[in-house]
């Protein structure tokens, strides 16, 4: 009798189901700008608390990277996505339920923020797991599923909010969130994870008890030892600094552009605009990814050098048409960025470390993102009586700058290559060499032969 397979494209159900994750579980940072006006109004809080809310959910969709590493690493992607979905209608449920923004530090910022987090990893790992050949063009499959979302969503929750308040909303963004467990349940571990169970089984059930806490030990120490390498070194700041500008965007552009006459339906197109061009982007830059001729480098630099220009004339955009083009621009050249991550991050520590690396990249990213609130003196707006305002023009100014600064450190990376891809290098040159005067060899003979005939 045959067997019906279930999973007649392993390869393509990831990729289909790690974009509706992208789509229902990873997306609500893009719209947390959206939420901080709406936590502003409905407390009686300052601008900088609500800001720390926001930014404490941000910086932990980075600072977790490390706990969905050790989770993928020590079970499987499928349980990583499957915790982070029960985690997030944990979060989000009790959000709804709290007035007071202290407690939702934590039930919104730690731990709403981390299951984003553990979805994200989970789905990016499994993903540059199992494909070898086309790599960037997948990840860039499943992360357009954040441009749709981000295309979508925020006239939804403009709605949301509208009909059924904050509380109501968080509720929604909750339930929607436990869906990815169904996706990620769908999500059948590859070779590499079945392999490393297979070997947990043949070890003695005493001595799997006996050194849990060394193994797990060793993992987080494996992946700190990937800070050795100064380009790593390097990379890890770039995203740091770019993680800090896009908080800031992702935080103050809809007060921004309230601030200077847009009315909240037209911001909620305006974010929606970013989602137009994020779609593009990620697109675009997955497919210039694949091509080995282009320096992947030479994208992220390029991208994040544009973006940072145009930031720093943004508050000349007074007309809603230019404003409309810019927020497409900044989606367009920040979307791609999420694809070149995962390449550049397996260019420099190789694909038996992509999920360390990748969780270190994370972290650092995350301390950006958390960064934000503490530079409220530095963006102390001197207008106001409140000096725990901010100044939006100061803000967009250093975005814009942060922008420009992680470009250039990632253009450094390329600057002097490891030992290890040296080598290869050399020793791929030298076969071409020595096939070469191979060549040459048995041309010569020939011709030898051919005139010892005539």
């Amino acid at each position: 009798m045959q067997k019906f397979n279930i999973y007649p494209s392993p390869q393509w159900l990831i990729v289909l189901c790690g974009f509706l994750c992208c789509i229902l579980g990873t997306s609500i940072t893009y719209i947390s700008g959206i939420i901080h006006l709406e936590i502003l109004e409905n407390f009686d809080i300052t601008d900088v608390q609500a800001a720390l809310a926001g930014s404490i959910f941000n910086s932990m969709f980075m600072l977790s990277g490390p706990i969905g590493s050790l989770l993928t690493n020590t079970f499987s992607c499928r349980v990583c996505i499957i915790t982070g979905s029960g985690v997030g209608l944990i979060g989000f449920g009790l959000t709804s339920l709290t007035e007071n923004i202290y407690i939702m530090y934590v039930t919104y910022g730690l731990i709403a923020g981390t299951s984003q987090s553990l979805i994200y990893t989970g789905v990016l790992i499994s993903v540059g797991y199992y494909f070898d050949k086309g790599r960037s063009i997948a990840i860039g499959m499943v992360v357009n599923g954040c441009g749709v979302a981000m295309l979508v969503l925020p006239p939804i929750m403009h709605q949301c909010v509208s009909t059924f308040g904050i509380h109501g909303t968080f509720r929604l963004i909750g339930a929607a969130c436990f869906q990815c467990a169904v996706f990620g349940a769908l999500m059948r571990p590859n070779s590499v994870e079945m392999n490393r169970r297979k070997e947990k089984k043949t070890k003695n059930t005493e001595e799997l008890y006996d050194n849990q806490c060394v193994r797990l030990g060793n993992s987080v120490r494996n992946s700190l030892s990937e800070l050795g390498t100064f380009e790593f070194f390097l990379f890890c700041i770039s995203s740091f600094c770019w993680n800090v500008s896009l908080n800031i965007s992702n935080l103050y552009f809809p007060k921004y552009f309230k601030t200077n006459g847009v009315s909240k339906l037209d911001v909620s197109y305006l974010i929606s605009a970013t989602g137009l061009g994020n779609i593009c982007g990620r697109y675009l830059v997955g497919l210039a990814a694949s091509d080995h001729e282009i320096d992947s480098r030479l994208l992220y630099f390029g991208q994040f050098s544009l973006i940072g220009i145009f930031t720093l004339f943004l508050p000349f955009y007074k007309n809603f048409t230019i404003q409309f083009l810019y927020m497409t621009a900044f989606g367009m050249y920040t979307g791609g960025v999420w694809i070149l991550q995962t390449v550049i991050i397996v260019e420099l520590v190789s694909l038996s470390n992509l999920a360390s690396g990748f969780g270190i990249v994370m972290l650092c990213g995350g301390l950006g993102q958390l960064a934000v609130p503490l530079l409220a003196e530095i963006l102390e707006d001197d207008n106001h009586d409140n000096v725990k305002d901010i100044d939006l023009s100061k803000a967009f100014a250093v975005s814009g700058s942060l922008y420009i600064s992680a470009a250039i450190l990632c253009a450094l990376t390329a600057r002097k290559p490891s030992s290890k891809y040296s080598s290869v290098t050399n020793l791929m040159l030298d076969d071409e060499k020595s096939t070469n005067n191979v060549i040459e060899l048995n041309g010569e003979l020939e011709m030898e032969l051919f005139i010892e005939k005539k």
